[in-house]
Formats: structure tokens, sequence, C-alpha cells
């Protein structure tokens, strides 16, 4: 049981960074949509960054733990 936590955290917290990007990019570009301004500005960069976080957050998490406190059985 111990073991399905210690994946189960990790992978919530990129699924919380990648919805949390999702929103922050469309509801930038919902507000901007009869503005007329671009599209790629600093809250675009933003949710794409928290994207690209929370997709690759998990695998480094659980890798870091791995090689620090060995496998967990």
């Amino acid at each position: 049981m111990v073991k399905i936590f210690s994946y189960i955290i990790p992978n919530l917290a990129g699924l919380a960074l990648i919805l949390l990007g999702w929103w922050t990019t469309i509801i930038n570009v919902a507000t901007l949509r009869f503005a007329g301004e671009s599209y790629f500005n600093k809250w675009t960069y933003t949710g794409l960054g928290l994207i690209i976080v929370g997709a690759y957050l998990p695998e480094i998490w659980i890798g870091i733990r791995n090689k620090l406190f060995g496998e967990k059985s």
C-alpha cells in the first residue's frame, strides 16, 4: 500500500500542475479573444511551462526518490 501511495502522490501533483497550466492558458486566450492582441504573452508561456513541468515532474520525483532511498518493495 505504501508503494501505491508513493507513486500516486507525484502523479497527482503533476496532474494538478497540468490542469493549472491548461486553465491559465485557456482563460488567458479567452479573455484576449476579441481584443486584437497577440495570444503569445507571459500567461500563455507560463501555462505552457506548467504543463511541461507537470508532465515530467512525476518521473523526476520518483527517480530521485528511488536513487536517494533505494527501491521500495
